[in-house]
């Protein structure tokens, strides 16, 4: 890269720069010309996200379910409340998931890419599969992960009935390499209720997974309905689907609500009380890269007992668990001092829905297919 430095080799320059904030980055692209040209390098936002990555970076995006379903971001222990892109239809945006600075939002068929950092959106082309009739027999979920420098969304639209026990979904996949969806034969082993994926980790997104209410339906006091129930994950690379068992699925776990996180880089699975009178622990268990079948899932952490109930909303960096009390209290709880710190909200609305680990980035909406040419100078 030239520079108009005569003080700082071009090393020490790049070396600098990396541990810069997006914000001070893109103002530096309008410097000068070579400036301009190697901060939108793709190498360079690739060593940029490499070293975010290194460096635990991760910051935290809450979604509340406010009356405009506002999206905060968690960092440095306080909750602030940002800007999301509004379309004509997104307006009460969901968040699918977050991968390298990158955020898909999610409302019915519109499907958003957003950079927060740098404030990139874009709205995606319309699924191939519609849903825009209402039928209450169609359900759909989407997933975001990446493979490679290829930024995928996968959509799950399932038109059979739930008792049927037959689960023969359509499936539509969207490449940021293409920019486009396409159908593609993907057979998915259990159901999936969620709107969304739970978690994306390494690019791979994860959902709670059920089997069909007949024939394998095991009926309990409280009159629930309990079935067979998995972890279902997305291999954005070879496009297909993988299912295994959750662990404990006996004795109390069966009254137990269940979700997904990540835990120090696994996919971790947490327990929760759903009822007063249930035993009032929170537990943690967390699956093995090399796991086998039998073997897959460890126990990590028990949290409680509690007064009142808590729930889990997901993990952060260093182990740390995300919870919210009956007040609707965002709370930070250290496993290695066995406390629990409340979050400043700094105005940001309560009642938190959902949250996903975020880590800024110069990563374009288009992946890694922007051509130079195509920028804009300011």
């Amino acid at each position: 890269m030239e520079t108009r430095t005569k003080y700082l080799p071009e090393e020490i320059l790049t070396n600098i720069l990396l541990r810069l904030p997006v914000k001070s980055l893109i103002r530096f692209r309008l410097v000068c010309k070579s400036w301009f040209t190697f901060l939108y390098n793709p190498n360079f936002i690739a060593t940029h996200l490499n070293y975010s990555s290194a460096n635990n970076c991760h910051h935290l995006l809450v979604h509340t379910q406010a009356e405009n379903h506002a999206i905060s971001l968690l960092s440095n222990k306080t909750l602030n409340f940002i800007d999301s892109p509004r379309t004509p239809r997104v307006e009460r945006e969901v968040i699918v998931g977050s991968c390298n600075g990158l955020v898909c939002l999610s409302r019915d068929s519109e499907i958003v890419l957003w950079n927060p950092a740098t404030k990139e959106h874009k709205v995606l082309p319309t699924p191939c599969i519609s849903t825009e009739f209402f039928n209450p027999l169609i359900t759909w979920s989407i997933g975001f992960g990446f493979h490679v420098e290829d930024y995928k969304v996968v959509r799950m639209v399932n038109t059979n009935y739930l008792l049927s026990g037959k689960i023969t979904p359509k499936v539509e996949v969207y490449s940021t390499s293409s920019g486009s969806w396409r159908v593609i034969n993907a057979i998915i082993p259990c159901y999936v209720e969620q709107r969304r994926c739970s978690v994306v980790l390494k690019g791979v997104p994860y959902w709670l997974g059920f089997g069909p209410i007949c024939p394998n339906t095991i009926f309990v006091p409280r009159r629930e309905v309990l079935r067979e129930e998995f972890v279902l994950s997305f291999d954005m690379g070879n496009e297909v689907f993988l299912q295994v068992d959750v662990p404990g699925a006996k004795d109390y776990h069966y009254t137990y609500s269940k979700k997904l996180g990540v835990y120090n880089e696994s996919v971790a699975i947490m327990y929760y009380p759903s009822y007063e009178k249930d035993i009032r622990f929170i537990e943690l268990w967390v699956m093995k890269e090399d796991h086998v079948v039998d073997e897959c899932w460890v126990q990590v952490l028990r949290i409680g007992p509690f007064s009142t109930l808590w729930t889990p909303l997901g993990c952060w960096e260093s182990g740390v668990v995300i919870l919210q009390n009956h007040k609707d209290e965002l709370l930070l709880y250290d496993p290695t001092i066995g406390k629990a710190e409340a979050v400043p909200t700094n105005g940001a609305p309560k009642i938190s829905t959902s949250i996903a680990t975020y880590m800024e980035s110069l990563v374009s909406v288009d992946g890694g297919n922007k051509d130079l040419k195509e920028i804009k100078s300011v």
